[in-house]
Formats: structure tokens, C-alpha cells, sequence
């Protein structure tokens, strides 16, 4: 009887083989397309895996060829396509990097960083400002669900900050055009409100950030709004001091504003940073201008102001170090130059702006 039930369960178990291969030659018939895509989807990531690895090791054009034959295979695979548009950006072929960046969005429309990516090429290296202006407009506009699961996975973070960067790169372009339109005209202004708006909008994301706060800044600077200007200056030193940029820039703003001393200040340090960074070029055309204010004081009888002043430029370069985050000079520890480099007047520029 045993043996029997044995004979019966090896015969059932061999018709169900036999039942399960003539439908899985049947699923071949009939999904032959379906198999075709999986096979290639398993080379295509084969080869996705190789050009990672060489572009691991920056071996760009191998992983450019790995990563085009993956593609070929397996043309959905988005994380491929990004790579392969950053590797086109740095050879600086825009059009193959936009070809790129656009093939992945096709494919995953919410891969933000791919977008802004594109958003960033288009504008800063193609001045195809509306375009990109759109892309950062669906970064924006994209509420992807919020997950936080502790020491796993928070994506509110990261979702935050790219709508905080989309923002500021909306208002870069936004700023780009206006230059594009030409000075003083209404479509410039217009742009030019458009760009501040964004860089607000980025403050609400982006905390405490220089390039932000800077090119805020220097948009109200060049709408004319100097208070505003002046005050952001400001922040945007206090937040970054060894910024000579920032230095610069609110010089050029006091000595719009006839604040003489003050410019002068600021382009004493300028010159202390560039001297420092060793950008002899622009340090020559600074002095030009650190000429003119001082005539400008002496004109408004600064003579005594001037001979008593302790000019920043006695410092040489070479007693200045930069350590852990703080400019400082030689033998003098306690002397922290940060100190000295930041913003003294965003009382006096808020108190100015309140009084209007």
C-alpha cells in the first residue's frame, strides 16, 4: 500500500513539472516581450553597475560607454541617465547633459535632483532662462509625502531644501534676464522684482545662507532700494566675513549712498582679502577706488579722520591665518579678525529703512 502512495505521489509530482514547463513555454509564447524587456533590464543593470564603478574612479569615458549601453537595453533607468549628464556637464557638452537629464525626468519625473540639475545648465550655461525657470517651478510645486521613520529614513529635510534651492536658482534666472533685457529697462525691473521675490521665498528654506542673502543683496542693490540693500549686505557678511565679494559690493553701495568712512572701510578690507587670497588683478582697481573716497573725505574736511585712522593694510598678508572657520594674525591670538571683517551698520541701515 505504501509503495503504491509512494508511485502516485512521484507520478503527481512529475505530471505537475510537466503541466508547470508546458506553461512556462506557453508565458513564452505569449509574453515573449515581457521576458525580452526583463532580460535587458538585467544586462542594462549589469552594465549600469560597471559604469558606476568607473565613474567611481572619474574613468568618465568608460563609464559614458557603459552607461550608453545600459541605456540602450534598458532605457528607464533614470539614476544612469543623471550620471550620464553630469559627465557630459563636466566635458562642458550642455546639449548631451540636457538630452540626458531630460531622459531621466522622463522616465522619473520626481527625481528633484536630476531636475534642478537641468534647471541649473539651462539657465547658467545655456541662458535658456524660462525653461529653466519652469523646471524650478516643478521642483516647487512637487508635495511629495512626508516620511520620517527614526534613524531610518526622513525625507522632510531634503524635500525642504530643494524647494529652498529651486528658489534661489529661480531667482538666478529670473536676475539673468533682467541683465539679458538691459539696464534701467521696465521688463528689467520687472525680472528684477521677480528674482527678489524668489530670494525671499528661499529664506523661508534656506536659514543663514551666504549666497542667498548675497545675491538678495545685490538684487536690491541694483533696484535701487539701498536700505534694503545695505541691510542684507550685511547679513550676508556677518554670515560669511572673509567674503571680499560682499565687502566689495557694500563699499560700492556706501559710496552710492555718499557714506565716505564707511566705504572706506569696507574697501580696506576688501584689499586686506584679496592681498590675502592673492588677487593682485582686482586689488590694483580696489585701490583706484580707495583713492577716490579718500579725496571725497578730505573734500568734506576728513583730513584729522584720515591721518588718525589705523588702516587695515598694515597687517601683511603673511601674519594672516585662516583657522577653523576664523581669520586670525600671528602672535596676536586673541586677535580674531572675524571680528574686525564683520558688518557694523545693519542697526544703522534698519533704522535708516523704518524712518523712510
Amino acid at each position: 500500500m505504501n509503495l503504491i502512495i509512494k508511485l502516485l505521489k512521484l507520478r503527481i509530482t512529475k505530471v505537475f513539472l510537466f503541466l508547470l514547463f508546458i506553461a512556462f513555454l506557453a508565458s513564452l509564447y505569449f509574453f515573449r516581450d515581457w521576458y525580452y524587456v526583463q532580460c535587458n533590464k538585467v544586462i542594462g543593470f549589469y552594465y549600469v553597475n560597471k559604469g558606476d564603478k568607473a565613474y567611481k574612479k572619474e574613468n568618465y569615458q568608460k563609464a559614458i560607454d557603459y552607461y550608453k549601453i545600459a541605456l540602450r537595453k534598458y532605457p528607464g533607468h533614470s539614476r544612469a541617465s543623471c550620471n550620464l549628464g553630469n559627465i557630459y556637464v563636466s566635458f562642458e557638452n550642455y546639449y548631451e547633459a540636457v538630452n540626458a537629464y531630460e531622459n531621466a525626468l522622463r522616465y522619473s519625473p520626481n527625481f528633484m535632483v536630476c531636475r534642478m540639475d537641468l534647471g541649473i545648465i539651462l539657465s547658467e550655461k545655456m541662458a535658456d532662462y524660462d525653461k529653466a525657470i519652469q523646471e524650478y517651478g516643478r521642483i516647487i510645486n512637487t508635495n511629495p509625502i512626508l516620511i520620517n521613520i527614526p534613524f531610518v529614513y526622513n525625507n522632510k529635510k531634503s524635500t525642504h531644501a530643494n524647494k529652498g534651492l529651486a528658489y534661489y536658482n529661480m531667482g538666478l534666472a529670473y536676475r539673468g534676464k533682467a541683465v539679458y533685457m538691459g539696464d534701467k529697462s521696465s521688463t528689467s525691473v520687472k525680472y528684477l522684482k521677480k528674482a527678489r521675490e524668489s530670494y525671499k521665498k528661499a529664506e523661508k528654506y534656506l536659514k543663514n545662507d551666504f549666497d542667498n542673502t548675497y545675491n538678495l543683496a545685490l538684487t536690491d542693490h541694483l533696484l535701487g532700494d539701498y536700505m534694503s540693500a545695505g541691510n542684507e549686505y550685511c547679513k550676508a557678511i556677518n554670515i560669511k566675513p572673509d567674503s571680499f565679494e560682499a565687502h566689495y559690493n557694500f563699499a560700492l553701495l556706501l559710496r552710492s549712498m555718499k557714506l565716505n568712512k564707511e566705504a572706506l572701510n569696507e574697501l580696506e578690507k576688501t584689499i586686506m582679502l584679496l592681498d590675502y587670497y592673492g588677487n593682485d588683478t582686482k586689488n590694483k582697481y580696489v585701490f583706484g577706488l580707495v583713492n577716490e573716497i579718500k579725496r571725497r573725505i578730505l573734500n568734506e574736511g576728513g583730513y584729522e579722520y584720515l591721518k588718525e585712522r589705523v588702516d587695515l593694510n598694515s597687517i601683511s598678508s603673511d601674519e594672516i591665518q585662516y583657522q577653523n572657520g576664523k581669520v586670525t594674525v600671528e602672535n596676536q591670538k586673541t586677535f580674531n579678525m572675524n571680528e574686525v571683517l564683520k558688518c557694523t551698520y545693519k542697526k544703522q541701515f534698519e533704522e535708516l529703512r523704518y524712518a523712510e
